[in-house]
Parts: structure tokens; sequence; C-alpha cells
């Protein structure tokens, strides 16, 4: 099991965007410097390095509320495409445009409310729950790709 998980190279990639959110958070508060964060297409490493630099940044996004919001504004608003990324669309073109950007951005949080669980207002039952209905297709919050879609 932890050979096919190492072939994955999902470990990787946490430590990679971990690693360049902990860069972001220094450069803006320790060096006051300000950060442009963009990714090769914009769509999928950036949110997960600015809302991990963010919760790193700013108490309020580790509460419920604030979670909520940086949700809804660096994901939902912002136009992540969980339509395809999470093989919700009914006519998928592209198998290649799925993939678990916004799941991998959840287990960063969550390696970070292990490692500081009293910085944190929510727990590791609320991550689940939040993934659960991210691939549920229950509501219609994760679906779509792009608010409008929505």
């Amino acid at each position: 099991w932890l050979s096919a998980l190492e072939s994955t190279k999902w470990l990787q990639h946490l430590s990679v965007m971990l690693k360049a959110a902990v860069l972001v958070t220094s450069a803006v508060d320790r060096e006051g410097r300000p950060v442009l964060v963009h990714c090769s297409d914009g769509w999928d490493r950036t949110p997960q390095i600015v809302a991990l630099a963010k919760i790193l940044l700013d108490p309020y996004y580790r509460t419920m509320e604030g979670f909520q919001v940086l949700v809804e504004s660096d994901w939902l608003d912002f136009g992540h495409k969980f339509g395809d990324r999470c093989g919700h669309q009914e006519k998928v073109e592209d198998q290649n445009e799925q993939c678990p950007v916004f799941l991998q951005w959840l287990d960063a949080v969550h390696q970070l409310l292990k490692q500081f669980p009293c910085l944190f207002e929510f727990n590791e039952a609320f991550l689940v729950k939040l993934v659960q209905h991210t691939y549920s297709c229950l509501y219609g919050t994760f679906l779509g790709n792009s608010p409008c879609e929505r």
C-alpha cells in the first residue's frame, strides 16, 4: 500500500504546495514584500497556494466562517473547474482534465490541522464531510466549472 501511495507522488505534491505557501507567507509577513502567485494556466496551483498562505497568515481563515469565506472566494468565485477536475460533467471530452486539485488542497489543510489542532476552529470530521460533498453531487456547490454554471 505504501509503495502504491509513493508511486502517485501525492505526498510530493503536498510537500511542494506547502513549501510554496510558506514561501509566500514568509515574503508577505516577514519581508513585507508583495507576492504574485500564478501557475501555468492559473486554475489549479494558484488557488491551492494562495488559499494555504491565507490560512497561514490570518487566523480568521482557520475559523468555520473564515474557512467558508475562503472556499467561496478562492475556489468557487475564482472559477475553479470543479466539473472538469472532479469528473462531474456529463460530456467529458478530455479525461485528462480530471485531477483532485481541491482534494489535494484539503489534504494540505488537514496536514496543518494535524500539526496545529489548537489553531483551528474546525476538525478533521469537517474536512472529511467537505470532501464527501465535493464528490457526492448532493448539493450544487461543487458542480460546474464556474459560478455561472453552478
